[in-house]
């Protein structure tokens, strides 16, 4: 009896099982697992696949970045820079790898290079300089730079490739979010008048970079920087500034506070710009008492005026009673008019002088006269 009802209990428990496999289709169950267990394994072997491309990658990335960082890299860039805008085929940089790093051997003609001038110490610096404004670490960043006096000692063919390459490098492929230069070079700041370029603004639209101008002056052991005179700012050279006085002096008619030091200037203004003038149009004499008189077609009257003028009013020495009488300003309105009036009659050089000084042209016809 004990053998029976175990029998059937087992039975009845096997029953219970079976119809349990059934309900939730075990069979099934257990065919789906192994294609999962299938699926699991092919991915794996995808994802082993993936990582290797991954690792790949990321070690093709830091290829590249060293590549990027890489000093010999960078010493070719500034030999490129050297020979491409300065000319300089005989002096290199050569990097020297040893256990404490990277350093740079200046190379001239083939052979360590001593006792460099300022100039190419200053020409070596702003190259390198620059060839690091492509490096990973800033290239694409947009950041603040500042350029230091980048010019000192160099010749003029250098000043304006300095130039250059600030306005080719930097100003012209948007790098920078702002941009410093300073300079004591009036040479270098008569090039970089002409730095001018657009950038998209948050509209999308071209806008011109905003520029200004100042002056760093140091008295003592204090600094102050200042808005940079107009005179500095505006004029190209002192030739400028010199014909932009004797015209004004030609064109004023009422005089006043605002204008009485274009008159008392007249006379050593007039004799710098005849100086400059005649010595150009007649590099053998200079500013004489005979070029005067060809600058005025042969005409005594008004050459006598303006050498009285540049003589008397631009030197006191012997005229001691001159220093204590007032300036004669007829005088001197009339001899500026007649300087203009000859400058006039060559009509592109008369035009592209006004414009220089920021004067309106528009009204200047072929036969110009003040």
């Amino acid at each position: 009896l004990l053998n029976e009802q175990k029998h059937a209990k087992d039975k009845l428990r096997l029953n219970e099982i079976s119809n349990f496999l059934e309900i939730i289709k075990y069979q099934d169950q257990v065919a789906n697992i192994k294609a999962l267990s299938i699926k699991v394994v092919e991915n794996e072997n995808k994802k082993i696949s993936i990582d290797e491309i991954i690792s790949q990658k990321e070690q093709l990335i830091k290829t590249k970045k060293a590549e990027l960082r890489d000093e010999e890299k960078g010493a070719d860039k500034v030999n490129e820079l050297l020979k491409n805008f300065f000319g300089h085929h005989y002096l290199s940089l050569q990097p020297i790898t040893n256990k404490s790093g990277v350093r740079f051997e200046v190379i001239r003609d083939d052979k360590k290079a001593y006792h460099l001038s300022e100039g190419e110490c200053s020409l070596l610096a702003f190259c390198y300089f620059m060839a690091k404004l492509e490096d990973i670490d800033t290239k694409g960043s947009k950041p603040i730079i500042w350029i230091d006096d980048p010019i000192s000692s160099l010749d003029s063919n250098h000043i304006f490739f300095i130039y250059s390459l600030i306005n080719e490098k930097i100003v012209n492929n948007h790098i920078f979010g702002q941009l410093f230069i300073s300079t004591h070079n009036l040479d270098f700041l008569k090039y970089l008048r002409k730095v001018d370029g657009k950038f998209l603004n948050a509209s999308g639209k071209h806008q011109n970079y905003q520029k200004e101008y100042f002056l760093i002056s140091r008295v003592n052991d204090t600094s102050k920087i200042s808005i940079m005179p107009k005179y500095l700012k505006e004029y190209v050279t002192e030739f400028n500034y010199l014909f932009h006085q004797i015209y004004k002096c030609s064109v004023i008619e009422v005089i006043d506070d605002s204008n009485y030091i274009t008159f008392y200037n007249f006379g050593n203004n007039a004799r710098k710009f005849f100086e400059i003038y005649l010595y150009y149009k007649y590099p053998d004499k200079g500013m004489t008492e005979e070029t005067l008189n060809l600058f005025f077609d042969g005409d005594n009257i008004p050459a006598l005026l303006t050498d009285r003028i540049n003589n008397e009013y631009s030197h006191l020495c012997g005229v001691f009673e001159r220093g204590s009488s007032p300036v004669e300003v007829p005088e001197m309105q009339i001899a500026a008019k007649r300087i203009i009036t000859k400058l006039s009659a060559d009509r592109e050089q008369f035009i592209g002088l006004l414009k220089s000084v920021g004067e309106d042209t528009s009204n200047i016809s072929s036969a110009s006269e003040v």
